[in-house]
């Protein structure tokens, strides 16, 4: 994730630019087909689609970038 600020009339904009195509948990590849991190088609299925993840990590991913990136299938083994 990067970040970068810049100030306009006396206040602070800041923008956080997300790579989806990296774990929003542990920074590695997640690859994810929709994000476009494992060169899928369009019509190809995700590794993910037909998983439960535990809560647990979805409540942290959400804590750190709203849901916007996925968690790679190491984070979701490693949580069982």
């Amino acid at each position: 994730m990067r970040r970068s600020e810049s100030s306009w009339g006396g206040s602070t904009t800041v923008v956080l630019r997300v790579d989806r195509s990296r774990c929003v948990l542990c920074g590695g590849p997640n690859g994810c087909v929709m994000a476009g991190g494992a060169g899928g088609g369009a019509d190809e299925r995700c590794w993910c689609v037909d998983l439960e993840f535990p809560a647990a990590l979805t409540q942290r991913a959400e804590t750190i970038d709203d849901g916007a990136s996925c968690i790679c299938r190491h984070c979701v083994e490693g949580a069982d």
